[in-house]
């Protein structure tokens, strides 16, 4: 009653001071309530295949991971490398899940992006990707497969790991006849139904094609090589310095949270990629490497296959590669 007879410049300086506790109330509510919904969160959109090396990207995202390092990750899937790598030159990508010499093939045609870690190493106790023989084939060992087909997707990690199975056991490249299959799951039936004797073929169809009869010949564990990367557009890296540190941090907790229970991902493994059901209680899901950069020799290792079957005509240095960035 005494500020409304006073002067009015009293009535302003208390509303003015209701009005301000109010906002500042409101605000406090508001983060309490939605914590981390995007407020003053990086946008990253990131494109991957629906495979299953791209499980700790999920989990990362569905778990809240990202979200805690302040990153709002956009998991944009795609059902071909055709499809995602076209997003990419599109510029409607900021990163993105692929095998190391698609990668390797997209910084030479000029794509401005880096290695910023690896997906899936090899492991000596978990295969990602195997050659098989098919039910009706007589064939035992990979001696067997001598002048035979073998279905693959050419100039790709498929072709360059079959490659790379045959020289570990003795064999040169010319020792199979390689037959060109791109799509996986008609390579996969073509197996199944004897139309070919052999196929390499990734996880987990390699073990849904052991199920249904299909012999397993070899398998990269032995290889000792990194076989798909995360990459990102280095425009982005070096707008924020922080970003980076951030969006590794992340995907290694989700990795470490994956690893520490693998069995508990099962279920978010069949929603998100084109894991057969069928299989699901029979297939292992493998340990995932902890957040690492490709080495330099397994770089190195992919552009000279790449060079040899011409592909490529230079080789590309390590740092212009890959993001060296510490956590």
């Amino acid at each position: 009653m005494c500020f409304r007879k006073c002067t009015g410049k009293k009535v302003i300086k208390l509303n003015t001071f209701k009005k301000a506790t109010i906002s500042i109330c409101s605000i406090f509510l508001v983060l309490i309530i939605f914590p981390c919904t995007g407020f003053g969160q990086d946008i990253i959109r990131f494109g991957v295949l629906p495979v299953v090396d791209t499980l700790p990207l999920v989990v990362g995202q569905q778990a809240g991971i990202f979200d805690k390092e302040g990153i709002k990750l956009e998991i944009i899937s795609f059902q071909s490398a055709l499809e995602r790598d076209a997003a990419l030159w599109a510029g409607k990508l900021d990163g993105y899940f692929g095998d190391i010499l698609n990668t390797v093939l997209l910084i030479h045609a000029g794509q401005k992006i880096k290695i910023i870690t690896t997906a899936f190493h090899t492991h000596p106790k978990y295969r990602m990707f195997g050659l098989a023989a098919s039910p009706a084939s007589e064939i035992k060992d990979l001696s067997g497969l001598k002048g035979k087909q073998v279905a693959i997707s050419r100039a790709s990690i498929i072709e360059y790991l079959l490659d790379r199975i045959l020289a570990g056991r003795g064999f040169s490249p010319g020792f199979v006849e390689k037959q060109e299959i791109k799509k996986i799951p008609i390579r996969l039936q073509m197996l199944l139904s004897n139309q070919v004797p052999a196929a390499l073929l990734p996880e987990p169809l390699l073990t849904l094609a052991e199920s249904r009869g299909a012999k397993i010949l070899a398998d990269d564990r032995t290889l000792n090589t990194s076989l798909t990367v995360l990459a990102m557009q280095i425009k982005i890296v070096h707008q924020d310095t922080s970003l980076l540190p951030r969006f590794l941090r992340a995907y290694g907790a989700a990795v470490k949270k994956i690893n520490q229970d693998s069995e508990a991902y099962k279920e978010v493994l069949v929603a998100y990629t084109r894991f057969p059901e069928s299989i699901k209680d029979r297939y292992q899901i493998p340990v995932f490497p902890e957040v690492k950069t490709p080495l330099k020799k397994d770089i190195m290792a992919s552009q000279q296959w790449l060079i040899k079957n011409g592909m490529g005509d230079s080789m590309i240095s390590f740092r212009n590669i890959v993001f060296e960035i510490s956590q």
